[in-house]
């Protein structure tokens, strides 16, 4: 069945983390961080299917033909602060009734339609994993610029404000009902449910053309008049392998194999409890929500930090054969 999943987060470096990092794991590539002079090398990861970089049509001649290396270090140098927000990140579910092809040209489209047209450089990569069904579940990564590209860099963000919304909406208490001061800032609320609805517009037109009688749905089952819960989120299965990547390049072989045997136990329980009766539904939900953020947490926590490296010792990266 075709779901509707669109996601959007914000790398920060406030959270100790680097976009170039972020982009050398969703590329599965080695890119070198100038800004920390630190090399992140993911060659060894599977299931990228795709992966290119969409420039606007008026883009300067600095960026033509960029790559992913060029790109991400030139914006970590465009931002001075140390707590500065540098790419939004999209993950957005492709439905599987779609063929590989056209899952390409479908998120290419979209991606021009509603980010790249309003001057946002996007590097997106088509990856594909086995989902809890046993099912491929074919999905996109896309980071997004936060500034407008420019002669020789990248330009002022685009921003907001709120202000009395100038229809003169009030609250009951006599507060003005404040309202974004531009809904077209790349930060506006508005803007952003604007894309998930083109996302959903886009996706079931594909669907229409391929033959298939699927159709994806932003509205939640509240909004849709559908009367039944909820049910319990899956995707846990689904970062196991992530989370054991992470581990594995943060801690010892020991370590490793405790922490990953607990949490995989602990996920076949909170799994167990959803074949249970129907009363035991709306508990097997909320465990499941909570191991989701947990896996969120643990996953962001145990990225690999940058290490300074002394002056006087060659860096790993530099010997033959090293392999993060």
């Amino acid at each position: 069945m075709a779901t509707f999943s669109w996601g959007m987060q914000v790398i920060k470096r406030s959270a100790g983390r680097s976009v170039v990092a972020a982009a050398a794991y969703r590329a599965g590539e080695r890119l070198h961080d100038e800004r920390t002079d630190h090399t992140h090398d993911y060659r060894r990861r599977s299931g990228v299917e795709h992966k290119e970089i969409l420039l606007p049509g008026d883009a300067p001649g600095w960026c033509q033909g960029i790559d992913r290396q060029g790109l991400w270090n030139a914006v970590e140098a465009a931002e001075k602060r140390k707590d500065a927000q540098t790419a939004r990140e999209l993950r957005i579910m492709i439905p599987r009734e779609l063929a590989p092809d056209d899952r390409i040209i479908l998120v290419r489209d979209y991606l021009r339609q509603s980010f790249v047209s309003k001057g946002m450089v996007a590097d997106v990569c088509w990856h594909n994993k086995v989902a809890s069904d046993g099912k491929e579940q074919p999905h996109a990564h896309v980071l997004l610029t936060m500034r407008p590209l420019a002669d020789g860099g990248f330009g002022p963000k685009s921003r907001h404000d709120w202000v009395p919304d100038p229809t003169g909406r009030m609250h009951p208490d006599g507060r003005p009902v404040m309202v974004e001061s531009n809904s077209n800032s790349w930060n506006s609320v508005a803007y952003f449910e604007r894309c998930r609805e083109d996302w959903e517009n886009i996706a079931n037109k594909a669907l229409e053309r391929s033959g298939s009688t699927e159709r994806i749905d932003r509205r939640s089952l509240l909004a849709r008049g559908l009367a039944r819960m909820p049910e319990p989120a899956l995707r846990l299965a689904n970062y196991l392998t992530d989370l054991y990547g992470c581990m594995r390049d943060r801690f010892g072989q020991f370590q490793m194999a405790r922490h990953y045997r607990s949490v995989e136990q602990s996920a076949r329980t909170a799994f167990r409890t959803m074949d249970k009766s129907p009363a035991a539904a709306g508990e097997a939900a909320r465990t499941t929500d909570r191991f989701f953020g947990w896996f969120e947490r643990q996953l962001a926590r145990l990225e690999p930090a940058p290490r300074e490296i002394p002056k006087s010792q060659p860096r790993p990266d530099q010997e033959p054969g090293h392999d993060r």
